[in-house]
């Protein structure tokens, strides 16, 4: 099980005490089991400025999201789908096909074009009702409306990554680092201002994971408690878990959107038993593995896999009440027509339901039509092909004034280019020392986004795939390169009972390291000359969340270049993102590399 200890980190084994031999406190069981003493809590300074940096992260994002979302006032790029099968579902209840024509004359407010007659469509529902809810609410003749609710999503993921960040590091600066950065990402943001699914997703896989880190703490907390009782006193119940099965609802959801939250299901679900299964060594628990990963897995699954099913199916409530939706009454034609119902043993509607995701499981793995703006995923974590959701023509743009004989607009989806290069290095160090050196299981509330959201795609680059993907799994990209410069700069402190966390404490008790001393480096560190001083960091402990001797100045340094690199580059990308009316110059200057355009 060393792959299983390599996920938890906690470095403990397994120990089967004898009788009379002195059992640990509970926190030696927490210690353990890779949580600090009951004792070390946030204190409420640190609390409130981890609220405060990620409330003014969340404030950029909504400057940078809904500042004049209401252009262009037209249905962009695949707009012409997902907002009008959006007002479909509010409207006819089910998605129902449209007369040629439709897309000009529902920019301007004419919806004349909706028929009754069911739409065969290749994503579930969910998506789409939300996209309408704020069509409801601003009015469908507003574009403002219909970009309403991608919007306010891409807002609240950046909170949630901040709320994770600080769970996970306890620093508020990085806290808003992380959210700051996501606030001012061109994936982020263009997906955020256009009527598509995508941003969804991200904003679900990302409260799943928030979700599935509460649960680790929840379970262990409650392991450590009962380990310490005395045999035979009541034992805290820990096989029903709330945070799992909210875990299991949020990949419902993620689901619900588009299919690909599906393998993000997977991966969480084998990241849990690893934690669950190790979580049960570290306690002493008898027979260990065999519990973790047949008792506790089933468990496990039981949270996740039939929630989430029973999520999605939900999320076809339209299709379920509406007779003349697609597919719905399929069953009923080939029995009325004397022909044999495959799966007949299945009531009518559920075999509707399935023969139609049959058809959209050969819709998306068959789907070859060439697009000019279609990439393969070896490039997306380089931006190498962004995607244009918006170009007019230059007779639309006749008239503009840019300072320019030729004026144009552009929305195009390149991600913030310090941010997403300087990610790719930080995946190598996260994977060679937070992973393999130091076992540290935060890390992989990054990785498995990687996992779920990025690597399955490898699967499909036959078809027809496109860069701006990207945007599901973009939090875990940040929260990725959050983890590597807060360890770069000292900000992380070593996982409670790893071998690491050993280390330290032997050091400090040597008088090696700690106040007035060297901040503990590396030997590549120390080769290149950091940390020849004591550190002289004036980032106050409520901000930074740890003891100034640990701050490491070349770290701070670090965040401070990637920071500013990043911010730069969203002020002179910014008009790119959100098709402001720039000169053809400006807009070719911006072109960094040939696949842009």
């Amino acid at each position: 099980m060393r792959g299983a200890s390599a996920v938890d980190g906690t470095g403990s084994s397994a120990h089967r005490h004898q009788p009379g031999e002195e059992v640990p406190s509970e926190d030696g069981w927490r210690e353990r089991l890779g949580l600090s003493p009951r004792g070390d809590v946030i204190t409420a300074v640190v609390a409130r400025n981890g609220w405060i940096a990620t409330l003014v992260a969340t404030l950029v994002a909504a400057l940078t999201r809904f500042i004049n979302l209401a252009h262009p006032h037209s249905l962009m790029f695949d707009e012409i789908y997902y907002v009008k099968d959006a007002y479909a579902l509010w409207h006819n209840g089910y998605e129902s096909t449209w007369n040629d024509g439709s897309d000009a004359l529902f920019a301007q407010g004419n919806f004349s074009g909706l028929t009754t007659q069911g739409s065969y469509v290749v994503h579930p529902e969910i998506g789409k009702w939300l996209i309408g809810l704020g069509g409801q609410i601003f009015g469908w003749d507003s574009s403002f409306g219909w970009r309403f609710m991608p919007a306010l999503a891409g807002v609240l993921t950046v909170l949630l990554l901040g709320r994770l960040t600080m769970r996970l590091t306890r620093s508020p600066l990085l806290a808003g680092l992380a959210g700051l950065l996501l606030a001012i990402d061109g994936e982020g943001i263009t997906e955020s201002r256009i009527g598509l699914l995508d941003i969804f997703i991200g904003f679900f896989a990302t409260l799943s994971v928030y979700c599935l880190v509460r649960d680790r703490g929840w379970l262990r907390e409650r392991l450590a408690r009962n380990a310490a009782l005395p045999e035979g006193e009541r034992r805290l119940g820990t096989w029903f878990r709330p945070w799992l099965l909210a875990t299991g609802i949020s990949l419902g959801l993620t689901c619900s959107i588009k299919w690909s939250g599906a393998y993000l299901l997977a991966a969480i679900g084998v990241l849990v038993v690893c934690w669950d299964t190790t979580a049960l060594r570290a306690a002493g628990r008898r027979s260990w593995a065999l519990v973790g990963i047949l008792g506790r897995g089933a468990a496990d699954f039981l949270h996740l896999v039939p929630v989430a099913f029973a999520v999605y199916v939900a999320g076809w409530f339209g299709w379920f009440a509406h007779p003349a939706a697609y597919k719905h009454g399929w069953a009923a034609g080939l029995r009325a027509a004397g022909e044999t119902v495959p799966r007949s043993w299945l009531p009518d509607s559920l075999n509707d339901l399935l023969e139609y995701h049959l058809s959209m499981y050969h819709f998306h793995v068959t789907l070859d039509s060439t697009h000019p703006y279609m990439s393969q995923p070896i490039g997306w974590l380089v931006q190498w092909r962004p995607t244009s959701f918006y170009w007019p023509s230059d007779a639309e743009m006749a008239g503009a004034q840019c300072g320019s004989d030729r004026c144009v607009q552009a929305i195009t989806s390149i991600g913030n280019i310090p941010v997403w290069w300087s990610a790719l290095v930080a995946l190598v160090a996260v994977i060679a020392f937070m992973v393999l050196r130091d076992r540290d299981w935060r890390a992989w509330a990054a990785l498995i986004g990687y996992v779920g959201l990025y690597l399955p795609w490898f699967n499909y680059t036959h078809r027809t795939i496109f860069t701006f993907y990207t945007v599901a799994f973009a939090p875990f990209v940040v929260l990725c390169l959050t983890l590597a410069l807060g360890s770069a700069a000292g900000l992380l402190t070593p996982v409670a009972g790893s071998a690491r966390a050993r280390d330290e404490a032997r050091a400090i008790e040597a008088g090696r390291v700690g106040e007035g001393r060297l901040a503990p480096r590396g030997s590549v560190a120390s080769y290149l000359g950091f940390g020849l001083s004591p550190s002289r960091s004036r980032l106050p402990e409520s901000w930074t969340g740890v003891a100034r001797w640990r701050i490491r100045s070349e770290g701070v340094w670090l965040i401070g270049f990637v920071l500013v690199a990043a911010i730069i580059f969203a002020v002179l990308w910014y008009p790119i993102w959100t098709g402001q009316t720039v000169s053809y110059d400006f807009w070719h200057w911006h072109m960094l590399l040939p696949s842009w355009i």
